[in-house]
């Protein structure tokens, strides 16, 4: 880590992932473990739950342009 708090990916990781020059990246921690996931994009998110509420839940169906503006502006 540099002393910015940078830390570089080496190119072997960045290749096999797919990580490129512009990636978003969430960074989490678990114990002390930190852990970089790459970011769904909002429609990949939106097609992969697609479904998830059935007709019987509980749960109101919601507008999946609402789901993408909230997604979006809570990043």
């Amino acid at each position: 880590m540099d002393s910015k708090g940078r830390v570089l990916i080496p190119e072997k990781i960045r290749k096999k992932v797919g990580i490129v020059a512009g990636t978003k990246l969430r960074i989490s921690t678990q114990d002390r473990v930190v852990i970089l996931t790459m970011s769904k994009d909002p429609s990949e998110f939106i097609h992969e739950t697609e479904g998830v509420i059935k007709g019987d839940s509980r749960v109101k169906a919601s507008d999946p342009l609402k789901l993408k503006e909230i997604w979006t502006t809570r990043r």
